[in-house]
Order: structure tokens, then C-alpha cells, then sequence
């Protein structure tokens, strides 16, 4: 059950509060007012942490779209401001299923997927049935993409790539022998797309690695003392797991309610998180996680590149508008919206058939890095990084042309 609708038509902001977008100019242009762009976000539940900032990036580029006068739409000959239609799905798939019916029943141009796996793979049926182009900013399973899907289209790298960047820092420390790694992830789609990547890197670099623990976890418990003991029993020398936001904090405490230590522990999403630090203090301190997005990367020399913003324009403007820093799950939101906007300025149109084969044929680059899909709209240019909290403050550390620390390891 939907909870609420916000419908924001965003265009100039003026002493702190949003005015809808109105022109005096003649003659008023057929057609469309609007570009209508339908979500859900889980704004409340299990989920809420990132899906707030998701939304945050989404509704900043709708306000820079419509500062700008909105979207260039050639078949109509003139822009149109886009229009954000959303509903808190409370982190729950079956809200998920009868809001996107609702959705298309309003008469949206595109979808944006819900944050999660889990939830854009309830989305996704919907879109599909009823031809509508469903971008995907926070589902990263592999799943996603294998069941033949023609509409959804991924911006972010799929969940098989997540651990492989944490993997090859690893793999550079030299180590004289195998390293002992435990696989401690949450039982969900994203997570297991995580874990059989991270398999098939070790599977292929001979020895350089020893799995000692592989075991996942029900995301939804409230503690893994556990199996945490058992992890520690395997004696591993690095922990790489996790799932999303709620389950990472927990586990970071349970393994200091338990006194443990290891070489690295590196978890999915959460770490990247602001509240991780401001949830846990110097708990955080030396954690790891791989990320989709940092704010030292910079895109701007490689061309075409696309979106008028840096990652230090995204950054400082995030900052004031919502006053905290985003994590990466806002930028590829933001991200996503500017390839929507890229491929509909590209093909001229509002139909989703036209515009998802525009996606296929953009090969650009934007402040969030490089966007270009396979064939059944799985991300494949783009790449990941490695973020480590260092002494409170959160440092790229992999891979090394872009760092801006080196790797804290052993932990102390």
C-alpha cells in the first residue's frame, strides 16, 4: 500500500522553498507539459538509509534539469521540464508490484527503479508488460538481467563486479602464502551476485587465495554473534561480506561486542555511508567497501563527456541542499537521471521503446564515470573503487592511479 505521493515539478528554487515552473512566453507548444518520471523509493523500513539519498539525487538533478528550462525533446520542438511522481514502498516487494501498477495507470513517460535487487526485480515484470523503459540505479544483481528483460537497463556495475576491485588490492600485498578469506554475505539477490564473482576471481588466480568460511546470512536478524563465532573459528585473515545498510552496522558491532579481530573487513554499502561513521564513530575506523562512485574521481577529461557537473560541483551543491554528504547511491541516482536525459535529448523522443534503443548506442561519460550496456541492459563500462575509513575521514584507496591514501593493512 502506497503511503504517500509527491509530486515535484521543480524548476527554481527561491528562499528555501520549490515554485512550480511557469513561463509568460507565447504561444504555448502542443503536446506534452511534462516529462513524467514514476518510482518508488523505500523512503521508510529496512532499506530507508539509501533509499532517501537515492531519492535526494534524483530529485537534484530534476531541480538542475528544470533551472535549465528542462529537457530539449526534438519531436516536439522545444524542452519540457521534467515532473518527479514517487511513493514509499516501505522497503516491502509487494508495495513495490501495486505501486508501479498505479504508476502506469498515471500515464508516466519512463520508471526509475526502487533502491535494492530485491525490489527492482518486483518492478521489473511491470515495466516490461507494459513496454516501459525502467531505469535501474540501485539493483545490482545479475539475476536481473538473465531473465530476458528488454526494457530495464542498468547504470551502475552489476553485483558480480562488486568484490572483484577488493580482491585484486589483496592480491597486491604480496603475500608469500595463500591469504585466508572468509565469505560472510547476506542471503538476497544482490549479495549473492556479490559472492559468486568473488568465486570466480579466486577461482582464477591459482592459489593466491584460500576460502576458509562461505556461509550467508538472513539479513533481516537483529545479530550474527553466531556466526561470527564460527567465522572466527575458520581463522580467516580478511572478512569480505555484507548485504545493505542496517545488517553492516550490526555486524561491525557484533564483531566488537565479540572482541574479534581481522586483517580487513570489507562490507557491501553500508561503510559508504555517511551515517556509518556518524553511527558507529571509530568502530568504522579501517573498514573497507568497494564503491560504485567517490568524490575525488574526476571524468571530465574523457570525452563525450556528459552533464555540465563535476564530482566536486556534485558533492558541494549535495552538501547544501540536503546538508550532508552524499554516498554513492545518490550520485548514480543523479547519474541516472542524466543518462535518461541524454538518451531522450538523443532520440528526440518520449516513447520508451525509442528511447531504450537510444541507451543501447550511448557509450558517455558523466561526473558518476563511464555508461554503456550490453545487450540485455547490464551495465559494462563502468568501473568500481575501493573506500576505506581512515582516521574518521573516507579515503580512495584502489585502485592506486586514484587514490588518495594507501590501503591500511593489516588493520591495527
Amino acid at each position: 500500500m502506497a503511503i504517500g505521493i509527491v509530486v515535484l515539478l521543480v524548476v527554481i528554487a527561491v528562499g528555501g522553498g520549490y515554485y512550480y515552473y511557469s513561463t509568460t512566453q507565447a504561444p504555448t507548444p502542443s503536446g506534452p507539459s511534462v516529462i513524467k518520471i514514476g518510482m518508488t523509493m523505500p523512503l521508510s523500513g529496512s532499506l530507508a538509509s539509501d533509499g532517501v539519498m537515492s531519492l535526494d539525487g534524483l530529485k537534484m538533478w530534476a531541480m538542475n534539469v528544470n533551472a535549465s528550462g528542462g529537457i530539449y525533446v526534438s519531436s516536439l520542438n522545444h524542452k519540457l521540464p521534467v515532473q518527479l511522481t514517487y511513493y514509499d514502498d516501505t522497503s516491502t516487494a509487494s508495495v513495490v508490484a501495486t505501486d508501479y501498477q498505479q504508476l502506469v495507470t498515471q500515464g508516466v513517460n519512463f520508471l526509475i527503479a526502487p533502491y535494492s535487487s530485491g525490489l527492482t526485480l518486483a518492478a521489473a515484470p511491470i515495466a516490461e508488460t507494459n513496454h516501459l523503459l525502467l531505469m535501474s540505479h540501485g539493483g545490482a544483481s545479475d539475476s536481473i538481467w538473465s531473465k530476458g528483460y528488454k526494457y530495464v537497463v542498468e547504470v551502475l556495475s552489476p553485483g558480480s563486479k562488486y568484490a572483484v576491485p577488493v580482491l585484486q588490492m589483496l592480491e597486491n600485498q604480496n603475500s608469500s602464502t595463500p591469504l585466508k578469506v572468509a565469505f560472510f554475505f547476506g542471503n538476497d539477490a544482490f549479495s549473492i551476485s556479490v559472492r559468486q564473482g568473488a568465486a570466480a576471481f579466486i577461482n582464477a588466480t591459482s592459489g593466491k587465495f584460500s576460502v576458509v568460511y562461505n556461509q550467508l546470512y538472513d539479513e533481516s536478524a537483529t545479530s550474527y554473534t553466531a556466526q561470527l563465532s564460527q567465522v572466527a573459528a575458520a581463522n580467516p585473515d580478511v572478512v569480505i561480506g555484507g548485504a545493505h545498510f542496517a545488517d553492516g552496522e550490526t555486524i561491525m558491532k557484533n564483531i566488537q561486542s565479540l572482541g574479534l579481530h581481522f586483517s580487513m573487513v570489507s562490507l557491501l554499502v553500508a561503510p559508504d555511508d555517511p551515517h556509518f561513521l556518524s553511527d558507529l564513530g571509530s568502530l568504522a575506523n579501517n573498514v573497507v567497501a568497494p564503491s560504485q562512485w567517490e568524490s575525488n574521481l574526476d571524468f571530465s577529461h574523457f570525452t563525450p563527456y556528459y552533464g555540465n557537473i563535476s564530482s566536486a560541483q556534485f558533492l558541494s551543491q549535495f552538501k547544501s541542499t540536503f546538508n550532508m554528504p552524499p554516498n554513492y547511491e545518490a550520485a548514480e541516482a543523479y547519474n541516472t537521471g542524466l543518462v535518461l536525459e541524454k538518451a531522450i535529448s538523443d532520440s528526440g523522443s518520449l516513447n520508451s521503446t525509442v528511447v531504450r534503443n537510444q541507451l543501447s548506442s550511448e557509450n558517455i561519460w558523466t561526473f558518476y564515470g563511464n555508461f554503456q550496456i550490453g545487450p540485455t541492459g547490464i551495465q559494462a563500462g563502468h568501473t568500481m573503487v575501493v573506500m576505506q575509513w581512515q582516521n574518521g575521514v573516507k579515503q580512495t584507496i584502489w585502485p592506486r592511479p586514484v587514490a588518495t591514501a594507501p590501503f591500511v593493512y593489516p588493520m591495527p
